[in-house]
């Protein structure tokens, strides 16, 4: 089983869930996932129900992407997704999402039977989206032009997948921070505090983080949903470090992290991976969900003390 940012594979661990309780990640997802992550997860939940039935058509060559974002070959079906940032800039571009596809769709795939426009847009489509699909059911009768969102995609794909589908997509279900404890968090800083390779600097720490610094460091949205869930339970990280004896542990633990971050970000790395890659720096060679919640409080309590990542820039309007 793997987990997000494509970097930590961990060993499968049998969960008690069933599939009810996969619901609230289903809506967290579809609440969060924008643009391309959306279209991914949408991708996701098709392959995982109808396997080698759907066709994923990425980008690529003079034709793009076809003017679809995936097609069910057996019924010659047509997706096409629009998960824009702002249910505004949804009512302002759908129309515009829409014409982009047709006609150019029907010259791509001449034996198109069904379209469906899917979206993210809780609240329903626009008057206008709506006349525009219904002059496209007019103008070409023998195609089925339909939109699809959170329910279709609920009842419909996620709640067809197998419970070990669901673990894969909802990496998140096996990690419960409910359950995280002090003995969990001990073992961690006190290891960083014993192979520490770096000193602290006087002016190297400190800072409140901005609330839009999650959006402003361009974390994907499942990397969001872990540090969310992950601060509130980042008390314990405090608390440990009240208790600690030597008050200098908290700066070199201050420094451990943020050199580790400075260093991956000089390498390079994507927002994601460099937090996976941070959280397997702090969890060690332990490799059970315990720990594995334990070191993303760890991450999420440097994050939210901005000693990893980016704060939002002064006067940034972002």
């Amino acid at each position: 089983m793997c987990f997000p940012h494509n970097i930590l594979c961990q060993k499968v661990i049998e969960s008690s869930m069933n599939r009810p309780d996969f619901d609230r990640f289903f809506h967290q997802k579809f609440d969060t996932c924008k643009m391309v992550e959306f279209e991914a997860w949408f991708a996701e939940l098709a392959a995982g129900v109808w396997g080698n039935d759907f066709e994923l058509i990425k980008a690529g060559g003079q034709h793009g992407d076809k003017k679809s974002d995936g097609r069910r070959i057996s019924t010659e079906c047509v997706y096409q997704s629009y998960a824009p940032e702002s249910p505004a800039t949804f009512a302002s571009k759908s129309v515009e999402k829409v014409k982009d596809s047709f006609p150019e769709v029907t010259q791509y795939w001449p034996n198109l039977k069904e379209w469906v426009f899917v979206h993210n847009n809780a609240a329903g489509i626009t008057t206008s989206l709506s006349d525009e699909l219904e002059a496209l059911r007019i103008s070409y009768p023998n195609i089925r032009i339909s939109t699809a969102t959170r329910r279709f995609l609920k009842d419909e794909l996620h709640d067809k997948l197998t419970v070990s589908q669901m673990h894969d997509l909802y990496p998140m279900a096996s990690i419960n921070f409910k359950d995280v404890e002090m003995d969990h968090v001990r073992p961690l800083l006190k290891r960083i505090i014993r192979e520490k390779t770096t000193s602290a600097g006087p002016n190297d720490f400190g800072g409140i983080p901005d609330e839009k610094k999650l959006d402003h460091n361009e974390l994907s949205s499942d990397s969001k949903m872990f540090l969310e869930n992950a601060f509130l339970h980042i008390g314990i990280v405090d608390r440990y470090h009240e208790r600690m004896s030597n008050p200098r542990n908290a700066s070199d633990l201050q420094a451990e992290m943020r050199g580790k971050y400075i260093e991956l970000s000089d390498y390079g790395y994507e927002p994601d991976e460099i937090l996976g890659k941070i959280v397997s720096f702090v969890r060690g060679a332990e490799d059970d969900t315990k720990t594995m919640a334990a070191a993303y409080v760890v991450a999420a309590y440097y994050f939210d003390a901005c000693d990893i990542f980016e704060n939002v820039p002064e006067g940034s309007l972002c």
